[in-house]
């Protein structure tokens, strides 16, 4: 949407208007007002105002784990990503904001926070120039906030600083989402990412020193222009050393405007989805194992509500993982219960309330 604006609208009249990440707070009074605007990729479109809005947590409706913007954009211009040309550069929103907004939330019931960002490691007070680390120690203070994650990381500002928040703060969960993108040190570089294997498994290796039982998850793409067979047969072995939990993984798309999209692509999509299709093989196979290690414990489950099938009710666990519980009712939503875990499945868990 941010991307094509107006020409989202003059190819289907029907649109009333085009609102991209970040305005969400805006639609409410368009929609009273009849106003709609469309939000464009130039520079004065991305104001801190649309970004972070006043009342932004007005934006939150039910549950008891809420998400909350901490910084918006990206300064790093991966060759095939389209974040920084629609979305800017990185903007952070001011600590002592993010700080009234969770208050606001936890008057209504919010027990869970998950701090938002392109970038998120890079985050900035622009007001004390406080870093990252920093905001969590700062938020880690506030009453009634039972658990705090992050999301996204860049593997080149993960720092021993903020691995060591991990075993410093006792509400930071043990879950960490650090996108490789790839296993080979010439794709990483043909991707403008900014470091080699060799130093995302020294960042792999920090995090598991504060947290050796830290939940992995990252993000792969295959199929990028100029992967060969021994390319990619570095990033299988990458998944199959590190042994992530969760794994989210993509065949190479161009995006109009990237560096990347220039570049010739050496691979039908057939071989692309192939090679996929042998990744998500692969990680499914580790998964299964390295979540064995979940097996047997009592481990603490926020419940969400209701699974949906059968009688039990779900939540997450301290590593992200969604947990189906026996023995749990309605009456424990919003609570976080003691559940042993009975029953590892292919994507979830099972358990019984009680420890």
């Amino acid at each position: 949407a941010q991307q094509l604006g107006d020409e989202i609208v003059a190819r289907a009249p029907f649109i009333a208007g085009v609102f991209g990440p970040g305005c969400e707070a805006a639609i409410p009074t368009a929609a009273e007002s009849d106003i709609f605007p469309v939000v464009r990729a130039d520079q004065s479109a991305l104001t801190e105002t649309e970004l972070f809005p006043p009342l932004y947590d007005t934006l939150w409706q039910g549950s008891f784990s809420a998400f909350v913007t901490v910084m918006h954009g990206c300064n790093n211009y991966c060759t095939y990503c389209i974040v920084p040309l629609v979305r800017g550069p990185e903007v952070s929103r001011s600590s002592s904001e993010i700080i009234r907004e969770i208050n606001a939330l936890t008057t209504r019931g919010i027990r869970e926070v998950t701090l938002l960002g392109q970038n998120v490691n890079s985050y900035r007070d622009p007001e004390s120039g406080d870093d990252f680390t920093a905001l969590l120690h700062r938020i880690a203070t506030i009453p009634r906030v039972d658990r705090i994650r992050f999301v996204t990381s860049h593997p080149r500002d993960f720092t021993e600083r903020l691995a060591r928040a991990f075993a410093e703060i006792p509400t930071l969960m043990p879950y960490l989402h650090l996108p490789a993108q790839a296993g080979s040190d010439r794709i990483l570089a043909a991707m403008g990412r900014g470091y080699r294997v060799a130093e995302y498994r020294e960042r792999i290796a920090l995090a598991r020193s504060y947290c050796p039982d830290i939940s992995l998850s990252s993000d792969f793409i295959v199929g990028f222009p100029g992967e060969t067979e021994d390319d990619f047969g570095a990033t299988l072995r990458l998944i199959e050393d590190i042994r992530y939990d969760t794994l989210f993984a993509f065949a190479y798309s161009p995006r109009p405007g990237t560096r990347a999209a220039q570049e010739k692509e050496t691979l039908s999509q057939r071989e692309k989805l192939d090679r996929l299709n042998r990744l998500l093989t692969m990680q499914k196979a580790v998964m299964s194992t390295i979540r064995q290690r979940i097996l047997g414990r009592t481990v603490q489950v926020l419940i969400e509500g209701k699974s949906p099938s059968g009688d039990t009710m779900m939540g997450r666990n301290e590593h992200n993982q969604i947990v189906h519980v026996h023995g749990s009712t309605p009456s424990d939503v919003g609570s976080i219960v003691p559940v042993t875990v009975t029953a590892v499945l292919e994507n979830t868990l099972r358990g019984i309330k009680g420890g």
